[in-house]
């Protein structure tokens, strides 16, 4: 019971984040950076809010899902991908606590009306991060889904 409760939170934490991602990827940046620095620092602030905490804490019960599983199943190749998702989705928070956190608090401080000189866009930054992020985000769901398929 306690493993198909756990698959169940993998995959489903995992399509989630992973759904989250690519929307934002696809969809939400690539319009945040069709707009002026100010309104672009405004609805990003704005969205940040939206996200926390709930994103974080879907990542983490996915990851603590896929642990849980790694410990449980048995079988080694299963063990192994449950590992291994659970190894990506701490790289998705790596990623995002240490690089794409931290620019949106440098919006937070910012005037959106008066913007300092030496201002630095940091919307290609914040791209490649997201990027990086949201790829391990869909390594960990493959790889989840495969090992609940094994195990």
């Amino acid at each position: 019971m306690v493993a198909e409760l756990m698959s169940v939170v993998a995959v489903v934490g995992g399509g989630v984040v992973a759904g989250v991602f690519v929307a934002v990827a696809v969809s939400v940046f690539p319009t945040l950076s069709l707009l002026p620095a100010g309104q672009y620092i405004q609805l990003h602030r704005e969205m940040g809010h939206r996200y926390h905490p709930s994103m974080p804490l879907i990542v983490n019960a996915a990851m603590v899902a896929d642990i849980v599983l790694a410990v449980i199943v048995p079988g080694g190749t299963a063990k192994v991908l449950f590992g291994f998702a659970a190894t990506a989705l701490l790289g998705t928070q790596f990623v995002s606590h240490l690089c794409n956190v931290p620019i949106n608090k440098s919006l937070r401080g910012l005037d959106p009306e008066s913007l300092p000189d030496d201002w630095r866009d940091p919307r290609p930054l914040w791209r490649s991060w997201h990027r990086l992020r949201t790829s391990l985000a869909l390594v960990a769901l493959a790889v989840t889904a495969a090992a609940v398929a094994l195990a």
